[in-house]
């Protein structure tokens, strides 16, 4: 078992110590692109992604992650446009009462969170309203935080700040673990272990996956516009392209229908942690959402359409090369968007705007990643 401590490391590190080697390893194995030549005519079948045997290997991939994975449950959404959807699940999503996973339940969806707080960045941004060449010190001068006047916007964006992650610091966890989740936070008080920190590298010069970063552009946000951000969420994203299942939740609770969130890490076997509040994750993580408006938002991830034409180029630019990030979005081959986790949670939500292929997977639990091995394991049956 685990020490509490390590349980931290684990957790709140996974997205750099586990996920972003997987996606290396990832790309560089299974992202294979083919050709076709466009002057030899086929028949609309011999392109067909989603064929009988395809949605097959489908199904045998999602028995063989349940067998290997910890989650009591999985949802997998495959869209092919022009060939139409399906939807996979298994397990469950209450232990107690061995209710089904539903592919209209609610769910927290984790760091997917950083895609809508860096989308309002850029929006803001084409409306004039944040610089992204303008440093921290310039938007909140009132916060001791290192490096302030050297680290810019575009920084916290594209993770090449340095800063250490704030949902590491064991007196925030201990804070929250010990109350058994009902424990609330404000960004404000989540950022101040920054104040007494030290820079992890030079800023711009190499990315680090860091929450801190996300959390500190929700304060910019607020600062510029003088509003929270989930009304400027709804104003400028979720009313814009119809999300109307997305929502920053006020208590700890999350709207029916919905299933239970699960962990092995807290010294409890599938403790349920259904209720412990997501407000530590604030703008990088609390978040909730459903499979209908995560749809949409995979192809806005992709499409970038609410944003101008330069910000369309930044949402892609990596801060680093080789990163594979770029403002908010993770970049997989022709895939574009993100991964969540959250203790108790596990989602990711991509689009290929080559292939015009939809997936997203979402687990009960974070423990061993599943989501984030389900997704892999679903785009090499489709033949990535």
């Amino acid at each position: 078992m685990k020490t509490f401590i390590q349980y931290l490391v684990s957790v709140f590190n996974h997205k750099k110590n586990y996920f972003f080697p997987l996606l290396i390893v990832f790309l560089l194995s299974i992202f294979i692109t083919s050709c076709k030549e466009e002057s030899v005519p086929t028949k609309p079948h011999q392109n067909q992604i989603l064929t009988d045997a395809a949605i097959a290997r489908l199904q045998a991939t999602a028995d063989r992650v349940m067998m290997e994975k910890l989650a009591p449950g999985m949802i997998a959404y495959i869209a092919v446009e022009g060939e139409g959807d399906i939807y996979i699940t298994r397990g469950v999503g209450n232990l107690n009462t061995s209710e089904p996973m539903n592919i209209n339940n609610y769910f927290r969806m984790a760091s997917v969170t950083k895609t809508f707080t860096t989308e309002a960045v850029l929006i803001l941004s084409d409306e004039g309203k944040i610089d992204l060449n303008k440093t921290i010190s310039f938007y909140l001068p009132e916060y001791a935080i290192p490096g302030k006047d050297t680290i810019t916007i575009r920084m916290l964006g594209n993770m090449t700040s340095g800063l250490i992650d704030v949902l590491s610091d064991p007196a925030l966890g201990a804070s929250y673990y010990g109350s058994q989740g009902t424990m609330k936070f404000t960004p404000e008080e989540l950022i101040v272990p920054l104040f007494t920190s030290q820079l992890k590298f030079t800023p711009g010069t190499q990315f680090n996956y860091c929450n801190s970063n996300t959390i500190l552009l929700g304060l910019v946000i607020k600062k510029v516009t003088g509003r929270e951000l989930k009304d400027i969420f709804a104003e400028k994203i979720f009313r814009p392209l119809g999300l109307t299942h997305t929502f920053w939740p006020e208590t700890n609770y999350i709207p029916q229908p919905y299933h239970h969130g699960y962990t092995n890490f807290l010294g409890t076997s599938n403790l349920d942690v259904t209720y412990y509040g997501n407000s530590w994750g604030n703008a990088a993580g609390i978040l909730i959402s459903n499979f209908d408006d995560l749809k949409i938002w995979a192809k806005e991830l992709y499409e970038r359409k609410l944003l101008s034409a330069n910000s369309k180029v930044e949402r892609f630019q990596f801060g680093v090369e080789g990163s594979g990030y770029g403002f908010g979005v993770e970049k997989i081959g022709d895939f574009a968007g993100h991964s969540g986790g959250i203790t108790g949670w596990n989602t990711m939500v991509f689009y290929d705007g080559i292939k015009k292929i939809t997936i997203i997977t979402h687990a009960n639990s974070l423990d061993e990643q599943p989501a984030s091995y389900a997704f892999a394991e679903f785009a090499k049956a489709l033949g990535y």
